[in-house]
């Protein structure tokens, strides 16, 4: 039986009304009981019974004749010739009732999942299934959650919902060649993960053996129980490690020897730290930075750049990750500390491409630089040594008037990528604001655990987001996306490669953003090219050298390295015309020979 009317809610009957109820036997007999009435006739009657309502009847009268009205109504429900054009049949009407659909948009405003909004189109609006309880009490609502599932508002679609659960499915923009079903089923125990079938092969011993390769898909197998992290070129983005790992110098084996070490030294560690952090931390917040010797000219453009807008650095803490890094860092004035015990296997050289080995490494340093402010009790900015400033964004995550940021434990820069690897938060892990609280706490020591994962992987971020997401679920942890496309204030690569409208705002000086992160590269030498020709690179020419042939040797003062490498004004220069570039590169070569000229168009 459907969920009587809330009077709370209901408009007040008038002498209409009772007249129509007192012709009830009579209304019934025509309207419904031996109808043939399509779903359009079903609502004229509904909705013409509550339009000839106005508002003026005494108490006593008025409660006899609602209870008449529910009874009709509740009659109306059970007649078959109704209940057989409802869009759900009884049998699910613990879990699934009724339907509507509202503006995905509208619903994402309202409420924030975390998850930044993907492009409308396809997949524009929400769908809302309901128990036979939480239907909206609006009469005509209520019959078109019955009976057609028609488009309502967030607020008349939500107005009966105690709880929510949510769930983002991929509409066929990634898998564009799979027939894709969801499947909901009723349960005594509600599930929070989504588990995946897919029609492959049987899985044979020389799969079982090889690590990320699985069968290929086939239309014609049966459906198969699968991981969440396969994708189309028949790999696992994430998959258990293989037995081998176990052994000897396995990555597991490796991990554990690594989390021992950092259990045994992390008490000596946080009281030096202690020491370090307390005089430099601003309203309880630190920005941290890792960064090994091949990396540490992207460190001295940042300083610099910072420097040539009269941006305050003071609370910065540097974990260089080995010996040149340091000496770097010391002489652009900054603070460091340099774990020797748990960085000391980690290397010196660059990455030569985003998730090589050198890259992999280095992601343990990332992870065990936020525990340990986290463990101090202080918020963190992370972020990595290739972003520039043009405004401190400590100021944006510390706006007290900004009520709306300031309930979120975690926050992030969109990175921009759609890969399923990194579905459904894409949170780029290169920069994001934590709050120090027990719940980020135990997500970063949580991260540590699972870094033999980031190895194997070859990406911190794609581990990142399962567990934002799974804390997320979990523990209650609140975490959001600064949508790329409904925010200027954090762009990075993907806004480089895809926004040009935004870019030249940037080039003018016009734009809103706090900082630019040059992501989307494949190596150094691509994010100097790109920082210089945006007018964002104030490192002198002479100072990728080591700090030894640059300061002639012998010791380096706190702040002498800035004061011999930074340049007072940027240090353009052009490589490819249609990139963003802060002076027309016209005479440089297209990167993409299809592009127009970034300043052509």
């Amino acid at each position: 039986m459907s969920r009587p009317i809330s009077r709370q809610r209901r408009s007040k009957v008038d002498k209409t009304l009772l007249l129509l109820l007192s012709l009830q036997p009579i209304f019934f007999y025509i309207g419904y009981s031996k109808s043939k009435s399509t779903n359009e006739n079903v609502g004229n009657h509904l909705s013409s019974l509550m339009e000839g309502c106005s508002q003026n009847n005494d108490g006593k009268k008025k409660d006899e004749h609602e209870r008449r009205f529910d009874k009709l109504l509740s009659k109306v429900g059970e007649d078959p010739s109704i209940i057989s054009h409802r869009i759900f049949p009884p049998s699910t009407s613990d879990y699934a009732a009724a339907m509507l659909h509202v503006s995905k948009e509208d619903l994402m405003q309202t409420l924030d999942f975390g998850v930044p909004l993907a492009p409308l189109g396809r997949g524009s609006d929400a769908i809302i299934i309901y128990t036979s309880e939480s239907i909206p009490d609006d009469l005509a609502v209520r019959h078109d959650a019955l009976y057609s599932g028609k488009k309502t508002s967030v607020s008349s679609a939500l107005s009966n919902c105690d709880s929510l659960n949510v769930i983002f499915t991929d509409t066929g923009h990634q898998r564009t060649d799979y027939n894709d079903c969801l499947v909901i089923a009723g349960n005594t125990l509600a599930s929070y993960h989504l588990n995946r079938y897919e029609r492959l092969p049987p899985m044979t011993n020389k799969w079982e053996k090889s690590q990320y390769r699985i069968p290929e898909f086939d239309s014609s197998a049966k459906l198969r129980h699968i991981s969440r992290s396969n994708n189309d070129d028949g790999m696992e983005d994430l998959s258990v490690p293989v037995s081998n790992s176990y052994k000897g110098n396995g990555t597991v084996r490796k991990h554990w020897k690594e989390l021992l070490t950092f259990l045994e030294n992390v008490d000596t560690i946080l009281d030096e730290l202690r020491v370090i952090v307390e005089p430099i931390v601003k309203n309880n917040a630190v920005v941290v930075m890792t960064v090994n010797k091949g990396q540490s000219v992207l460190l001295s453009n940042f300083v610099c750049a910072a420097r040539s807008r009269g941006l305050d650095i003071s609370n910065v803490l540097v974990f260089p990750t080995d010996l040149e890094a340091q000496k770097v860092a010391k002489g652009l004035g900054l603070t460091t500390y340099f774990d020797m015990i748990n960085f000391k296997d980690l290397p010196e050289a660059e990455s030569e491409r985003y998730g090589d080995e050198a890259f992999a490494k280095m992601m343990y340093a990332k992870i065990l630089s936020v525990v340990y402010i986290s463990l101090l009790g202080h918020d963190v900015l992370f972020q990595d040594v290739d972003i520039v400033w043009f405004k401190n964004p400590l100021t944006f995550f510390h706006d007290k008037s900004n009520t709306y940021i300031q309930k979120f434990d975690i926050l992030c820069q969109d990175d921009g990528s759609v890969q399923p690897r990194f579905a459904p938060l894409s949170a780029n892990s290169g920069f994001y604001y934590v709050r120090a609280n027990t719940k980020t706490q135990y997500l970063f020591t949580s991260f540590l655990s699972h870094a033999d994962l980031v190895s194997l992987a070859g990406s911190h971020q794609q581990v990142m987001v399962q567990l934002l997401q799974e804390h997320s679920s979990l523990f209650g942890l609140e975490v959001t996306v600064f949508d790329k496309f409904e925010s200027d204030y954090f762009p990075c690569g993907w806004q480089f490669f895809r926004r040009k409208d935004l870019m030249r705002s940037m080039m003018k000086g016009e734009s809103k953003a706090y900082i630019y992160h040059s992501s989307w590269t494949n190596n150094k030498v691509d994010k100097l090219k790109y920082l210089q020709q945006m007018g964002q690179w104030f490192v002198e020419d002479k100072c990728h050298s080591p700090v030894d042939e640059i300061m002639g040797g012998g010791a380096v003062d706190r702040g002498a390295l800035a004061n011999e490498c930074c340049s007072a004004e940027p240090l353009i220069k052009c490589y490819y015309s249609d990139f963003p570039s802060k002076i027309p590169c016209t005479d440089s070569p297209r990167n993409d020979p299809n592009e127009s000229d970034f300043w052509g168009e």
